[in-house]
């Protein structure tokens, strides 16, 4: 689901044999259970709970994304989503999606792993959820979409290279409307993007009382760009979800061996 004129996509390289054109070199995401305890020592065996693959767009056959899904059930495809790139490289349209979705829809017997990861407008409605109600019926609607096209989880793209105006992630209206939305769609896993700049957020979301079920946190300091991780993931245990003991790592990094 990567650029045409670069390197293709090596796991599909395997299922396909390269009959899938992609966007460019994929760093896949991966979502693991941990306890607090294994995550502090990194020698520890967790078990994979999913590894994404984002970038799904409208050069891909709905198809063959179905056929992977179904023969490797950890698979999850992140679909961009933002206005201003609909139809653009790694950004799907909405026929495109209702069509990969009306396609999963007829195999009942298998559940494929759809993530949606909001960008631009999406996001700067969603931060806005407890105090505009145009962003809020806005972001109503399109959750209800997703959650009827087969998405069960949402990862919310909050950096200005996915172009979110960022200045007021720190602002408290912010963090409640994050947790009014994500409150409001216990039916999905919300996803916060994790890294320097979504500091703000994410701090405030953590100094929340009673902190969602249905909110889990990913490391990504690439933010969204596919950069491998040279430094090796965080361990903080604080960020593994509570209620599912989830983690989730965005590129390869050193510790990547680790996971069995």
């Amino acid at each position: 689901f990567f650029h045409k004129t670069s390197t293709k996509c090596y796991f599909c390289q395997l299922v396909f044999k390269n009959q899938i054109q992609h966007h460019s070199k994929p760093v896949p995401s991966i979502y693991i259970n941990w306890t607090a305890a294994q995550l502090s020592n990194m020698t520890s065996t967790a078990k994979l709970s999913a590894l994404g693959f984002c970038g799904a767009d409208d050069s891909v056959n709905p198809r063959l994304l179905a056929l992977i899904g179904q023969n490797y059930p950890l698979v999850e495809f992140g679909v961009l989503f933002r206005p201003d790139k609909e139809g653009q490289p790694r950004y799907a349209t909405k026929n495109w999606v209702s069509n990969l979705s009306n396609i999963l829809s007829k195999n009942s017997n298998t559940k494929v792993r759809l993530a949606a990861h909001l960008c631009g407008s999406y996001v700067n409605d969603f931060l806005s959820y407890g105090a505009n109600d145009s962003a809020k019926e806005t972001i109503d609607l399109f959750l209800k979409q997703l959650h009827d096209w087969g998405f069960r989880r949402v990862q919310v793209n909050a950096t200005a290279v996915n172009g979110v105006f960022t200045e007021n992630l720190a602002y408290d209206l912010t963090i409640h409307s994050f947790l009014s939305a994500v409150r409001s769609y216990p039916e999905l896993e919300f996803i916060v993007q994790k890294n320097e700049e979504t500091s703000p957020l994410w701090s405030g979301l953590l100094k929340a009382k009673d902190m969602p079920e249905n909110m889990v946190f990913l490391h990504d300091e690439s933010k969204g760009t596919g950069k491998e991780v040279a430094e090796g993931w965080p361990t903080d245990p604080t960020f593994v979800a509570p209620s599912k003991k989830i983690v989730g790592f965005a590129g390869v990094s050193y510790f990547s061996h680790l996971i069995r």
